[in-house]
C-alpha cells in the first residue's frame, strides 16, 4: 500500500516546518522532471502534492515561499533550472544527482541498442526517440560513459535508413487522425506503377498505420478511386499506400464521414505452402497469424496461417526459392503464379 499524504507529511504538517519546505520542494522538483512549466503549475504541482495548505493563501506570502523554495531546490537538490521571461516558463537544465538513473547492465545494453537504431525520428519512430531524449540526459555520467563506450556488437536491424523519402507532416497526421475517429481519408498519391507519373485520387476507410520493412504503410479499404481522364471505380479493394507516396495537397482531407462498419477490419486470406526437407526439418519460422505446422515423414512441412497481405507474403515465401511451393489459399496462389512467371519472362526464360 502506498503511503498516504499524511504518512509522508507525518507530525511536521506545519507550513513552516523544514520538513514541509522539504517536501514542497520535492514536488516542484518532480514537476519540473515532466518538463517546462510555469510558477502557476509549480505551486499547483506542490498544493497537489502536499495539500492546498502547503502554500499561504496571501500572494506576497506565496511568493516568498516559493522563491525559498526555488533556492532550496539549488541547494539541497542540485538541481539547476532556467527561467524563459517570455513564455514565462521554468525549464530544468541539470537534474542533479537526485534525478539519475541508475541502470542495470542489461538495462543500460538494451538503451543503447535503441539510441542507436532510432537515431532518427520519422514518423512514430519520434516517439521512441523523444524517449531516448528524455532517459539519456538523466544517466548518471558513469552510465553515460558506458553507454558511449559500448561495442556495437548488437544491432536490432529495424531498417531505419531504408526510406529515404519524406512524409509531410499533415499526411502523417490526416492518417492518424482519420484511424482515430473511423473517417473518410481522400488524398493523392503517386505509384511507380504509373509511367505517366500523373497522381491517382482515392478516398478510402483506413485500417492501420504499419512499419515494415524500412517503410511506413497505410492499409485501407478503397471506397473510390479516379485517375486524370478516366472513369470513376467505386469497387471496394484492400491494398497499401506508401506514406511518403501521398501528397500534401487540397485532396488530402479527413471526411465527416463515419467509414462504414464492414470496411474497418482488414481481410483475411488463408496461407498454405510446403517447405522442403533441407528447411522444415529445422525450426518453422512463423510469419502468418495461427500458424500451424506439420512436419511430414520425408521431413518437409507443410504449413497454414493466414495473412491480411497477399502482396508481402508472396514476397516473404519467395524468399525461400526453391525450397517453398505455395499450395493455397486462391489469392496467394494466383499472386505467386503471376510472379514466377513474370520472373520467367524477366530472364528469358520458358517454362518446361
Amino acid at each position: 500500500m502506498e503511503p498516504s499524504r499524511g504518512d509522508i507529511l507525518g507530525d511536521s504538517h506545519k507550513r513552516g516546518s523544514e520538513w514541509f519546505a522539504f517536501i514542497r520542494t520535492y514536488a516542484i522538483f518532480q514537476r519540473l522532471l515532466q518538463g517546462p512549466a510555469s510558477g502557476e503549475d509549480l505551486v499547483a504541482a506542490v498544493r497537489a502534492f502536499a495539500g492546498a495548505e502547503a502554500y499561504p493563501p496571501e500572494t506576497s506570502a506565496l511568493k516568498a515561499a516559493f522563491k525559498h523554495d526555488r533556492e532550496r531546490l539549488r541547494a539541497y537538490f542540485e538541481v539547476e533550472f532556467a527561467y524563459d521571461p517570455v513564455q514565462r516558463l521554468y525549464r530544468m537544465t541539470a537534474t542533479g544527482k537526485f534525478g539519475y538513473f541508475h541502470l542495470s547492465k542489461e538495462g543500460l545494453r538494451g538503451l543503447g541498442l535503441l539510441s542507436r537504431d532510432f537515431s532518427n525520428g520519422l514518423g512514430e519512430r519520434s516517439f521512441i526517440r523523444a524517449l531516448l531524449d528524455e532517459i539519456i540526459p538523466r544517466l548518471s555520467p558513469e552510465d553515460r560513459q558506458k553507454l558511449d563506450r559500448w561495442p556495437e556488437a548488437l544491432a536490432l536491424d529495424v531498417r531505419q535508413s531504408v526510406d529515404q523519402g519524406h512524409i509531410p507532416v499533415r499526411v502523417w497526421h490526416a492518417a492518424q487522425r482519420s484511424l482515430e475517429v473511423h473517417r473518410k481519408l481522400s488524398f493523392q498519391a503517386l505509384s511507380p506503377h504509373h509511367p505517366e507519373g500523373l497522381p491517382v485520387y482515392y478516398e478510402v476507410a483506413p485500417i492501420q498505420v504499419r512499419y515494415h520493412e524500412g517503410h511506413w504503410y497505410l492499409r485501407a479499404w478503397t471506397l473510390l478511386r479516379r485517375t486524370a481522364g478516366s472513369e470513376e471505380n467505386r469497387e471496394a479493394e484492400y491494398r497499401r499506400f506508401r506514406l511518403n507516396y501521398i501528397l500534401d495537397d487540397e485532396y488530402l482531407r479527413v471526411w465527416p464521414d463515419v467509414a462504414p462498419k464492414n470496411f474497418r477490419s482488414s481481410p483475411r486470406f488463408f496461407v498454405h505452402y510446403r517447405l522442403a526437407p533441407e528447411i522444415g526439418r529445422g525450426e518453422v519460422s512463423h510469419h502468418f497469424t495461427d500458424t500451424q505446422v506439420t512436419h511430414l515423414a520425408d521431413g518437409s512441412a507443410e504449413v497454414r496461417g493466414a495473412t491480411d497481405d497477399v502482396w508481402e507474403a508472396a514476397r516473404l515465401l519467395l524468399s525461400y526459392g526453391e525450397g517453398c511451393v505455395v499450395l493455397g489459399g486462391d489469392e496467394l496462389y494466383r499472386e505467386m503464379r503471376r510472379r514466377v512467371n513474370g520472373m520467367i519472362g524477366a530472364y528469358g526464360l520458358e517454362t518446361g
